[in-house]
């Protein structure tokens, strides 16, 4: 899926299909996912502990092959978002996001003038020709490149709409953190919690109204199939060391089987 593609998948909020990528990001891993018809990637480096080299590698692949890029960095500070971007990543995640002033802390470090307050620093390997001029780019870096945040408390929740009328459009969408909203309410595991079932729609509903996307993670089909009744429309499903996993184990019982 192409940048733009990708772009008016969130516009109107058709569902879209991504997997994570947090232990193996290679070229022939992204390649791998891109021929499985996966959408998106997000690659992770908040729990990951990828070089800002093998994120780059990874994010050119990915263009080439033709699977969009959404870069969770650790926290919302300007210089890890600022790297990140200049990567040439389509979108940029940021987790733990709680308060309208951290909204415009991001939206600020993520765009450049009028919108926010990003400083200019695109090397021409992000576009292949230094020809383009630097209007052209700041008007591609704000227009075609997207901006997520993380909602994974309570006080998250409570406080998502605020959030996104600080945005004033410049955030595309939301993914939903259901592990750490259970653990914030104290319900570990209770992933069939009433609770946790009601700040998912409430999150979906405030998306729909702004007219951005809503996401999540999904681990199983059946998890997925419960997102897809909850509105949510960008669902990554599972991630690269647990495919890695699953299939190493599944095959080794079905080998222990035969014995």
């Amino acid at each position: 899926m192409d940048r733009r593609s990708f772009g008016e998948v969130c516009r109107v909020r058709s569902v879209s299909w991504g997997t994570m990528m947090i232990e193996y990001l290679y070229p022939h891993t992204v390649r791998t996912m891109a021929r499985a018809g996966y959408d998106w990637l997000w690659i992770d480096n908040e729990h990951a502990h990828f070089s800002l080299e093998r994120v780059q590698e990874a994010v050119r692949t990915a263009e080439d092959v033709g699977i969009a890029t959404i870069l969770r960095v650790a926290d919302s500070v300007y210089s890890l978002m600022a790297r990140g971007l200049d990567l040439g990543v389509d979108g940029l995640l940021l987790p733990r996001v709680e308060t309208p002033e951290t909204v415009r802390r991001i939206v600020d470090a993520a765009r450049f003038p009028p919108e926010g307050r990003r400083g200019f620093g695109i090397r021409p390997s992000v576009y292949g020709d230094w020809s383009i001029s630097m209007k052209e780019r700041i008007e591609d870096q704000n227009n075609h490149r997207f901006l997520f945040i993380q909602v994974e408390s309570e006080r998250g929740v409570e406080n998502l709409e605020a959030m996104l009328e600080e945005a004033g459009g410049q955030v595309d969408g939301v993914f939903f953190g259901a592990s750490d909203y259970l653990l914030d309410i104290g319900q570990p595991d209770a992933f069939d919690s009433g609770e946790l079932d009601e700040a998912a729609r409430e999150v979906a509903e405030l998306c729909e109204q702004f007219g951005i996307a809503s996401g999540t993670l999904a681990f199983t089909v059946e998890d997925a199939r419960r997102w897809l009744d909850r509105n949510y429309n960008l669902i990554a499903y599972g991630f690269d060391d647990a495919f890695m996993a699953q299939a190493a184990h599944a095959a080794r019982r079905a080998l222990t089987a035969l014995e």
